[in-house]
């Protein structure tokens, strides 16, 4: 019987940061079987089996399998796709979580955008639409009950499609707007006039449909005298599958003037031998709006934010995904120790009277406070660790949790019961009456360790916070580019990252406390 520790053996390092004991068993340099845990009847009783097995297998009577130190065994492998199976299931639900409260906010700020702005609409013209047009544009408008209000200059990207799309029921397809990204397109807002009560969506299509379908001017006796070509017309596409590209397709081809340019013409057309009439084709068209009011206010708020300051305030900084990490009370030195090195990731902690998130009643907020009141023996100390990577998360599980939120779901509504957004003033509150209290007792001499763990304590907690690119609004994150911040002349905007709203005290918390 040997002990091996893990992190020196490249071939264990499966067994790297666990603190439950392993026994593999080998014979020939190989694994032949595991037991996890401590159940000393099982191992004894394991041992002896497996020193019987040995020795028939030696005698020539049985045979076994053998497995390399590297490979999984069997209970290894059904543990490992257990813990898999949790992790994707805790995935999914923080996943539908997330966007679920990435719509429910997109809903309620087009809700708020549609009270507020009922008489107004917007156009985008793509980038293939002549400056000619723009510039009786607004001459024409005028005939179709519109007045101009403003216009911008966007650049459209793949993150926008979410709030682009959001309940639109005339969207354009994904690849229409891959032709697209990235280029210029102009944004035009139309305020309908004012003694017109037909929806802006109506009035804005119907003035959309004349500048993008043929007109027929009719005769005195009502017959089509001639038509006229439409304004602005779409851009036909065709997919080349010789190089995996869509290519516009010229429908006014210049005339060569010399023969020489000609027949460079039909050598050049001879390499791209591909059939144009099965090659897939798209349409990109020339101007496009929404149909509905809610699709409207979602392009208001992605596109001319500005217009909404006055009555929609700044988008709020989104927490990242956290769990709700609980501790006995007497680790608090090993605990702190993990959260010197990882002081980012913790967001908030305190001293409660239990781990159950809906009973436990606060004792204390700073190590310092909690050290001169009477320590129970079922006191815990319980973190809010973003969930931004995983590193601190081992660290502080190697330390022996007494509980970790399942997943960042769970977490949020723990978090959000025992870490509330007045979390500083309630602790300050409660333990204002008690350091009144003391104020004139004799000053009791303190413990060293308790002296050094609270200089630890305040070098390494006065600002932890999480790193909010970590989300869950994550994409959401990156989609809040599109509403937080002010708007930039390219059609994206500027999202302001700051670190978390929940903050665990500051040096001039630490300094009073020291007075004290």
């Amino acid at each position: 019987m040997r002990s091996c520790k893990s992190d020196d053996i490249e071939a264990l390092k499966r067994f790297r940061n666990n603190s439950e004991p392993t026994w593999l068993f080998a014979s020939h340099g190989k694994i032949v079987n595991l037991m996890f845990g401590t159940n000393v009847p099982k191992l004894i009783n394991l041992i002896t089996e497996e020193l019987d097995i040995e020795l028939k297998c030696r005698a020539g009577e049985v045979e076994r399998k053998y497995y390399e130190l590297y490979e999984l065994t069997p209970e290894e492998q059904e543990r490992e796709d257990a813990r898999k199976a949790i992790e994707d299931e805790a995935e999914r639900i923080e996943k539908e979580a997330a966007i679920k409260k990435r719509r429910d906010y997109i809903i309620s700020v087009t809700d708020t955008i549609m009270e507020n702005i009922q008489d107004m609409g917007i156009t985008l013209f793509m980038p293939h639409v002549h400056k000619d047009v723009y510039k009786k544009l607004n001459e024409h408008a005028e005939k179709h009950d519109l007045h101009f209000k403003e216009k911008r200059l966007v650049y459209l990207n793949p993150k926008m499609l979410e709030v682009l799309h959001f309940d639109c029921e005339n969207r354009m397809d994904d690849e229409v707007f891959e032709q697209i990204f990235y280029k210029e397109v102009q944004g035009y807002v139309w305020k309908r006039q004012d003694d017109v009560s037909r929806a802006p969506e109506d009035v804005i299509g119907d003035f959309v449909r004349f500048l993008t379908e043929p007109n027929e001017v009719l005769d005195n006796d009502g017959n089509v005298e001639k038509v006229i070509p439409p304004l602005i017309e779409p851009l036909e596409m065709l997919y080349n599958a010789n190089d995996g590209t869509w290519k516009m397709i010229d429908k006014n081809p210049k005339k060569k003037k010399s023969g020489v340019n000609l027949n460079a013409s039909q050598s050049t057309s001879s390499k791209e031998t591909f059939d144009e009439e099965s090659c897939p084709k798209i349409y990109v068209p020339g101007v496009w709006s929404p149909t509905n009011r809610r699709a409207t206010a979602a392009l208001f708020y992605l596109l001319f934010r500005h217009l909404t300051e006055s009555f929609l305030g700044p988008d709020p900084v989104p927490e990242p995904p956290h769990i709700c990490i609980v501790f006995d009370a007497y680790k608090k030195r090993d605990v702190f120790e993990v959260i010197a090195k990882f002081n980012r990731d913790v967001m908030a902690y305190g001293y409660f009277t239990s781990g159950d998130p809906k009973t436990a009643e606060l004792i204390a907020k700073k190590t310092e406070r909690y050290v001169r009141l009477k320590p129970n023996v079922n006191d815990k100390l319980i973190l809010k660790v973003a969930k931004a990577t995983s590193h601190a998360m081992l660290a502080l599980t190697a330390v022996g949790p007494c509980y970790i939120s399942q997943n960042a779901v769970e977490g949020q509504e723990e978090c959000a019961l025992l870490f509330p957004p007045n979390y500083d003033n309630i602790e300050e509150e409660a333990e204002a009456g008690e350091d009144t209290k003391k104020k004139h007792k004799k000053k009791r001499r303190g413990k060293k360790s308790d002296t050094s763990l609270s200089t630890s304590e305040s070098a390494t907690s006065s600002t932890p916070t999480a790193d909010p690119g970590a989300d869950g609004q994550g994409e959401g994150g990156e989609l809040g580019t599109i509403g937080e911040g002010s708007t930039g002349e390219e059609g994206e905007t500027t999202s302001s990252s700051t670190n978390s709203p929940e903050k665990v005290g500051g040096p001039g918390e630490e300094g009073e406390e020291q007075k004290t």
